[in-house]
């Protein structure tokens, strides 16, 4: 039993370095108050029974251990602070993700786990670990894996790039991919990817399910119609429409074919001013259509205390306001 015990002492200990999210008590109470008493009969316990419990507990620690049971405290994940700018840290702070759990393991050994998800209108991201106690080969790549796209109901989600960071004896990644929104109404999703791991050189591709709640989805803050036009040169720029999320502010818009001199413009030249204040900039999208040009510019999300949103035209002053609901 010395095992055992010195087992509990050390989860024990390990538990009491955790602090608890500062909603957790109001949610626990509010858990008990609305739960109906119960009547439990208690029944001694036998020394053979005891060891029985004591064995079964430490068993669960244990297994807990191999599979980082408390990756999520509550909804917030953890061991993913290295990777993640101010917005997405707050967002989990917050508890704006839902926990996944989900295992494969690739060729060469190492195991993928779908720690959790956060999903809004603009994109869905997925947070993931690599572990692998042999060591990961990195070889010529930045990861072992690359993923393509998330499949589900009436959704076929391509990715759109992420970070990654490796531990220091390279033995665990902790990583981030983002992809396209999924559909809402889908309840189970699929990602793929591509396994470059092991000796040989060629891709395996893989299949990884997990349920999706879309009711823990990040409400939209702002998704406004814009069809305004702006001009450079007299060339029109037109903004279709622009949709606010708490991991990003996506404007959309269109450029006649013949006026494809002005990405450059577009790219380094538009900017979303909130609050007085301008917006970060991240990319530019751009893609070929029948009647010219589509782009879509991406910013950081948008200040919580909103008084003010317009599109802003460097080049000539040039100016859309944006209504707020």
């Amino acid at each position: 039993m010395n095992k055992i015990e010195n087992l509990l002492k050390e989860e024990n200990s390990r538990l009491s370095r955790l602090t608890a999210p500062e909603n957790m008590e109001a949610r626990l109470r509010r858990a008990l108050h609305s739960a109906a008493p119960k009547r439990t009969t208690f029944r001694k316990l036998t020394n053979g029974r005891k060891i029985a419990v004591a064995a079964i507990l430490a068993l669960m620690l244990i297994i807990g251990d191999q599979y980082h049971a408390l990756a999520y405290y509550g909804k917030i994940l953890l061991g993913f602070d290295g990777i993640l700018n101010d917005n997405l840290k707050k967002l989990n702070q917050q508890e704006w993700g839902q926990p996944v759990g989900e295992q494969a393991k690739l060729a060469d050994g190492t195991l993928l786990t779908v720690d959790g998800i956060m999903s809004d209108e603009n994109q869905f991201i997925v947070y993931y670990t690599l572990s692998n106690p042999k060591g990961l080969v990195i070889k010529d790549t930045p990861t072992i894996i690359t993923f393509g796209e998330i499949k589900g109901y009436q959704t076929f989600a391509k990715s759109q790039g992420g970070s990654l960071l490796p531990n220091k004896d390279q033995t665990e990644i902790k990583g981030f991919s983002t992809f396209e929104p999924v559909n809402p109404l889908a309840k189970k999703l699929t990602l793929s990817y591509w396994d470059i791991s092991g000796d040989s050189s060629e891709r395996r591709e893989g299949h990884l399910a997990f349920r999706y709640h879309p009711d823990e989805a990040m409400p939209t803050r702002i998704k406004q119609s814009i069809h305004q036009t702006l001009t450079v040169d007299g060339s029109p720029i037109t903004f279709g429409s622009i949709t606010a999320t708490p991991t990003m502010t996506l404007i959309e818009g269109t450029v006649q074919e013949q006026n494809k001199k002005l990405f450059d413009q577009i790219h380094h030249g538009v900017e979303i001013v909130a609050n007085g204040e301008p917006i970060k900039s991240h990319d530019i999208r751009i893609n070929k259509t029948e009647n010219g040009y589509t782009f879509s510019l991406r910013y950081d999300p948008l200040p919580e205390n909103l008084t003010s949103v317009q599109i802003v035209l460097a080049e000539n002053g040039g100016k859309v306001d944006i209504p707020i609901n």
